[in-house]
């Protein structure tokens, strides 16, 4: 099976005559770190990310990434699921190490983190899984849940540091950073000089945070609960459910049930009853309550509902 392949530029720009290789190699083994942690945290059930670097000019490095499956099982559910360099395409975005575009109000984590210039003053969660962040100076932006873990996750944002800002400190001829993908300059990402400050700020208060965090996981066995929203194509994670009046979302961790959903074994709809062991994680970052989140351990009983059909009337 093909491997999906994208490339995009890392650059250093100003006057860049020469490179010290030994400060430099840290920071492009940070990059593939980078890559591959945020890889990990947005997308723990899914491919893993090869990631290879080659200058093509002075101060200036092609990067190239491919998505490869662990097991020949998951090649054949990967099969079914042709969206390769959308996944990414969407990695890079959330990381923030490329633009999501002319008119759009996305924003990568390296974007919010120069929104921000420094320790944001608050952190609030809204509906939907989004997440807005209001600086020291009250200006807010919103974030979508991918944005929200990557900021939260200190190995991140520290290889932020080492992507962006150690190059700018270690060699006082480089004026920025640039990333973008090959051949799209319009998707750059730029890192100046006046940004350092802001990103080494942000840095160590996420590290300061994620030290006073706090995971208390409770397991719930033999939870009923009611299909609302799923994957066709063997995807673990955003799965919803009503649990009474309660809508959930959840990762499914059963890989027998997923592997009956793509082969159509299972088929559900809004009145099938499925019995599970429920895991859920509650995070507290200093003294807030983070929303919960759940993971689906094990369907221990899938239940037929009566499926009412719609009437076509007139037709």
């Amino acid at each position: 099976m093909a491997e999906a392949r994208l490339n995009f530029v890392y650059k250093l720009e100003g006057d860049v005559t020469e490179i010290d290789v030994y400060k430099l190699a840290p920071t492009l083994l940070a990059l593939g770190d980078l890559i591959q942690e945020s890889n990990r945290q947005i997308n723990p059930e899914g491919r893993q990310i090869g990631v290879n670097v080659k200058p093509f000019r002075k101060g200036s490095f092609i990067v190239d990434l491919t998505l490869f499956s662990p097991s020949h099982i998951q090649q054949l559910l990967d099969f079914l699921t042709p969206h390769s360099l959308e996944q990414l395409n969407s990695l890079l975005s959330s990381i923030g190490l490329v633009g999501t575009g002319i008119g759009t109000t996305t924003m990568g984590a390296v974007g919010v983190i120069k929104f921000l210039r420094g320790k944001p003053k608050s952190v609030e969660e809204l509906k939907g899984g989004e997440v807005r962040y209001t600086s020291q100076d009250d200006k807010s932006i919103t974030v979508n849940g991918s944005v929200h873990s990557l900021l939260n996750n200190s190995t991140v944002t520290n290889n932020i540091v080492k992507v962006y800002v150690t190059p700018m400190e270690d060699q006082p001829s480089i004026d920025d950073v640039k990333t973008y993908l090959k051949g799209r300059e319009a998707s750059a990402v730029v890192v100046g000089r006046n940004d350092i400050d802001s990103i080494r700020d942000f840095s160590s208060a996420s590290a300061e945070a994620i030290q006073n965090e706090v995971t208390k996981e409770t397991k719930h066995e033999g939870v009923f609960l009611n299909p609302k929203r799923g994957s066709f194509d063997g995807d673990p994670k955003d799965w919803s459910f009503w649990k009474g009046d309660q809508i959930i979302v959840a990762t499914i961790k059963d890989k027998d049930f997923l592997r009956a959903c793509v082969e159509g074994i299972y088929r559900l709809n809004g009145s099938d009853l499925l019995t599970v062991d429920l895991l859920e994680k509650q995070r507290i970052i200093g003294t807030q309550v983070l929303k919960p989140s759940y993971e689906i351990t094990r369907v221990l009983e899938y239940k037929k509902g009566d499926y009412q059909p719609v009437l076509n009337i007139g037709a």
